[in-house]
């Protein structure tokens, strides 16, 4: 504590003045006028010591309260999360009212490129890493469907690979309510690592200035930053006017199929659109589609190994279909359509089965029953694609596979048990199969014998 400057000075002098006269009295008995005097003095000084604390500062009273109390621990403030209250989730989807299909490179991945890529029209095959081109089944899309079950449309992705445990892919289903290659409304999920539907990685995304596609929708446009894309969100994880609007989860009658649901009222409960299905582990960026919009081939780089753009680049890691039409027959193409056929062409069939084959002839003889629930599953084009679909045998131990477009299939039967004493096929696990318009093709049974260590 600071004292005033003369007030200070004349306790000095005092005091020095006190020391002297000390010095000077008897040791013993003492001068009593000396006495009276020091006595004097020592009573000024207290009074000077008394005056000097009252005078102090103020500025410097407010110094020293500020130095004797500690400054408070400043405490992080903790913004708490909303609670989020569902009040309905959805159920398991039926069979598919609509689907497309898309184009499987898992038969020429070892060849790192692809066979159907499409730059110019935003059209994606491409599965693979940047530079390297390694191919990544579980973005290698073949099939999307989607089944109607009010109020919910559920979209099942179809792939050739399990997403990895940790996967942060995104799966997503774009609609085009106007039918003017444009998009409208993008749904999507981040694939959760369990079967169990969550709204955790769910979001629906709106565009509401129209500028999803540029001036040319799906043709590649020159880069422009002023484009926005799906720039409104509209659901985000349990936030939105519906904290139920959209849920995703892993198949978990598949491990290769990634499952959205999302309420119909989220599209205007909309009964004509076109539809399109997108997988994608690489930009991930709802604000910049079309994603051949914001950048060049160049920086895109080619999934063909011949074009001059090789190997991919920026644009990695992504696979789209075409887009299909729900609740109108399209009788003109408009851009993103699936290529239209010339005549209605009717669906075919595959049916089969599996049976015991007890004496291990590779035929079925007489007292040789059917085995059923064993796991049989559908790809498109040659073995050993597996990517569009899966159903179990029946009773009797048959499969049918319907509603096939004309083209090629691989069958592939899941061997229920690899173990020493488990069943062993004894006329293969595979068939590729052709199929024509209408056609029901039946093919060769498949047998499995139990073998005993």
């Amino acid at each position: 504590m600071k004292r005033s400057p003369s007030k200070h000075l004349i306790l000095v002098v005092i005091i020095l003045f006190i020391s002297i006269v000390a010095c000077k009295m008897p040791g013993q008995s003492g001068d009593a006028g000396a006495t009276g005097t020091i006595q004097a003095l020592e009573t000024e000084v207290a009074r000077l010591q008394s005056d000097s604390d009252e005078a102090q500062d103020p500025e410097q009273e407010t110094e020293q309260e500020a130095e004797q109390e500690a400054d408070p621990v400043p405490t992080a403030t903790i913004t708490p999360q909303p609670t989020i209250e569902h009040f309905v989730r959805p159920g398991e989807p039926g069979t598919a009212n609509t689907w497309v299909t898309d184009t499987s490179t898992k038969a020429i991945a070892h060849t790192r490129e692809s066979g159907a890529d499409l730059f110019y029209t935003n059209q994606y095959e491409r599965p693979f890493t940047s530079i390297e081109m390694d191919y990544q089944a579980y973005i290698d899309l073949t099939r999307v469907n989607l089944s109607f079950s009010d109020p919910w449309i559920y979209v099942t992705f179809n792939l050739e690979g399990s997403p990895p445990p940790d996967s942060t892919a995104t799966y997503a289903l774009e609609l085009d309510l106007t039918s003017d290659g444009r998009g409208d409304s993008l749904i999507l999920g981040q694939v959760p690592p369990g079967t169990e539907w969550t709204t955790d990685g769910a979001k629906a995304y709106q565009d509401l200035n129209d500028d999803v596609g540029g001036p040319g929708p799906m043709s590649a446009d020159p880069p422009n930053s002023s484009r926005d894309g799906y720039e409104t969100i509209v659901f985000d994880e349990g936030i939105g006017t519906d904290p139920d609007a959209v849920w995703v989860r892993r198949d978990p009658g598949d491990s290769n199929n990634v499952q959205l649901a999302f309420k119909y009222s989220l599209i205007g409960n909309d009964n004509t659109f076109a539809f399109g299905g997108w997988a994608d582990d690489g930009l991930k960026n709802p604000g910049a589609y079309d994603y051949n919009d914001f950048m060049t081939f160049d920086e895109a780089g080619s999934a063909f190994a011949s074009n001059s753009r090789y190997p991919i680049k920026e644009l990695a890691l992504v696979d789209s279909t075409c887009r299909w039409a729900y609740g109108f027959t399209p009788t003109t193409a408009f851009p993103g359509l699936c290529p239209l056929p010339a005549t209605p062409v009717p669906p075919g069939s595959i049916s089969g089965g599996v049976w015991n084959d007890m004496n291990n002839n590779g035929g079925i003889d007489s007292g040789e029953g059917g085995l059923s629930g064993i796991k049989v599953k559908l790809g498109a084009g040659s073995c050993s694609s597996t990517g569009m679909g899966n159903q179990n045998t029946n009773s009797s131990g048959a499969f049918t596979f319907s509603d096939l477009e004309p083209g090629t299939y691989c069958v592939t039967v899941v061997n229920p048990d690899t173990t020493c004493s488990g069943w062993v096929p004894t006329n293969g696990m595979q068939r590729t199969v052709t199929v024509g318009p209408g056609e029901a093709k039946l093919i060769v049974w498949f047998g499995l014998v139990r073998t005993i260590c």
